[in-house]
């Protein structure tokens, strides 16, 4: 069942990403929602599931774009060991350190991405990393850690778990 809602939220990440955030760009930069979800992945899946998790949104997203078939699977199932190398060997609990794990790993995937994008072309690479994918992990660390709070206030209750606890203890 856990399988099947990991899914629906990888489908809904990427028709967030395709719709909402295509037009709320941030001077031409905008967050990698599906990555995002991928690091929310990595803290409920198993190790060879977020692998199959990465390869799958990776897949998804090379559908968009048939010319580089397999760029971004390779990309994100690297980036989902890369998380998965990082979860065993670190305690990721603190805010700044999950800040710093997600733009290591929007930067990561992002340097994947490129230098199979540019075919190792560094002349190419280097600009299009500081103008596009630094300026992007930031974005995408930034609102990754919002969605993380929202995430973690809904699953201790929410909204309707305070009116809950006010409904209950007012009785």
């Amino acid at each position: 069942m856990k399988v099947i809602r990991n899914i629906l939220l990888i489908a809904l990440a990427l028709l967030v990403q395709s719709t909402l955030f295509g037009k709320l760009d941030l001077y031409g930069v905008r967050p990698d929602i599906p990555l995002i979800m991928l690091i929310i992945l990595a803290g409920v899946a198993s190790p060879t599931g977020l692998i199959y998790y990465g390869f799958f949104i990776g897949f998804l997203q090379d559908v968009y774009s048939p010319e580089y078939l397999g760029y971004n699977a390779f990309a994100m199932s690297l980036t989902a060991f890369f998380l998965e190398v990082v979860k065993e060997r670190l305690t990721v609990e603190n805010y700044t350190v999950r800040l710093i794990m997600t733009l290591l790993a929007c930067t990561f995937h992002d340097s994947v991405y490129l230098l199979l994008y540019t075919a190792f072309d560094l002349s190419v690479l280097a600009p299009l990393f500081v103008r596009e994918s630094l300026p992007g992990a930031a974005y995408t660390a930034v609102l990754a850690m919002i969605l993380v709070m929202i995430w973690q206030w809904a699953q201790s209750g929410g909204l309707f778990g305070v009116l809950r606890e006010l409904m209950g203890n007012g009785r």
